[in-house]
């Protein structure tokens, strides 16, 4: 299976019709139409239509020699965000577990998990605000309502992110060393956490094999992987991550009852901006549906999203 799926990119060609739709370029029918295209057509057919017609393509600012590219790099980008958000949301699970056994127990062992994964979550939203990083035009005006800001960041991407692709491999090696670092933290968690829920640890876990060995190939030899393998290597260590949060970890989450006023509040803050940024999955969603606002609006209406 394309490690690109379809469902991202329809994501980034519908933000494409939004972002159309924003500038006045098509109308609010127009706009329905295309989106209903997206939903019955793959994404790459529907971009063809974007560049055959003149006025559309006067309208966006990637080339078309580089629309394909464009579009799997950004499909890549929106896969990798879901995928480190449902990590951040275990792991904060994780440290909310802790945290609350900690207000009870002032053990040592405890402290130590507590600071392991606080470390970790660091670590995870510098990654996480990595893979998030989309450049804007800068000359195009942002001052907006927030909730238009979801199409334009996703449809706005300028020719600077294009000729950003050999960047790429080492945007690849970067992840690969901050997701052993996150492996590591998370193996010290682990050990503390069977210790205190009385579990034996009967197999290893958050093994760096995989990210060692890639590092080490790619070190010896830097040309090994084109672009498109690293796109699937990226997703990969991600997935491979949250697996064994997964399994490792499968006794916390909602089953703990773990209640906001048990949670120090840097730590309820946390998970508050977690929660908040997962709302912006939904946004997405809204906008291969339906245009983001209604044909005519103004800036103090009801937005869609």
């Amino acid at each position: 299976m394309n490690i690109n799926n379809e469902r991202e990119k329809k994501l980034v060609v519908s933000s494409l019709v939004q972002l159309l739709y924003y500038k006045k370029v098509i109308s609010f029918q127009e706009t329905l139409e295309l989106l209903k295209k997206i939903r019955s057509r793959k994404a790459e057919r529907v971009l063809e239509i974007f560049y055959n017609n003149k006025t559309f393509k006067e309208n966006i600012s990637i080339g078309q020699k580089n629309r394909r590219f464009w579009l799997s790099n950004i499909a890549w980008k929106l896969k990798m965000r879901r995928e480190m958000t449902d990590i951040l949301e275990k792991t904060c699970n994780i440290a909310a577990f802790f945290a609350s056994k900690l207000k009870s127990e002032q053990n040592i062992d405890l402290i130590y998990a507590n600071s392991y994964t606080s470390e970790a979550l660091s670590l995870m939203l510098s990654t996480y605000n990595d893979i998030n990083y989309f450049t804007v035009d800068p000359d195009f005006d942002i001052s907006v309502p927030e909730n238009l800001l979801v199409p334009v960041v996703l449809g706005f991407e300028t020719n600077l992110e294009i000729g950003r692709k050999d960047e790429i491999p080492y945007f690849g090696l970067n992840l690969l060393y901050r997701i052993s670092e996150i492996k590591r933290k998370m193996g010290l968690v682990y050990n503390i956490y069977c210790s205190q829920i009385c579990k034996k640890s009967v197999e290893k876990r958050f093994c760096n094999d995989y990210e060692k060995r890639l590092l080490k190939r790619t070190i010896d030899r830097p040309s090994i992987f084109p672009i498109e393998r690293w796109h699937k290597i990226c997703i990969k260590s991600i997935r491979s991550l949250n697996r064994d949060l997964k399994k490792s970890f499968n006794e916390i989450g909602l089953s703990q009852l773990i209640l906001d006023e048990e949670v120090p509040t840097p730590l309820a803050s946390s998970i508050s901006w977690l929660l908040n940024r997962k709302s912006l999955e939904e946004t997405i969603e809204v906008i291969t549906k339906i245009p983001i606002a209604q044909e005519g609006f103004d800036i103090n209406q009801q937005m869609y999203g």
